[in-house]
């Protein structure tokens, strides 16, 4: 939904903790400025390469990748997040 030329959308995943599934919300919102990608929400190391993997999944579709700040929040914060299931949420 736009929002003064800004996109946000929140989409519903989960990581495992163990042997316990949690709920996380993927909050992507995308905005003028310079362009970058930030991932925030305590991410670990394979949750932030998705960036490249995400990256090359909308180039290889023949989507652009758009040239604007990127910033995707996982939520909870307080919870570490791990595993690239996180990289096309549902």
């Amino acid at each position: 939904m736009p929002i003064g030329g800004d996109v946000i959308a929140t989409i519903p995943s989960a990581v495992l903790i163990g042997v316990d599934g949690k709920p996380v919300s993927v909050e992507v919102h995308v905005s003028n400025g310079l362009p970058g990608f930030t991932m925030v929400g305590l991410p670990d190391a394979a949750v932030r390469e998705s960036r490249d993997r995400v990256r090359a999944a909308l180039l290889s579709s023949g989507l652009a990748w758009p040239l604007r700040r990127v910033t995707v929040n996982l939520a909870p914060s307080g919870m570490r997040k791990g595993g690239a299931g996180l990289d096309l949420p549902q």
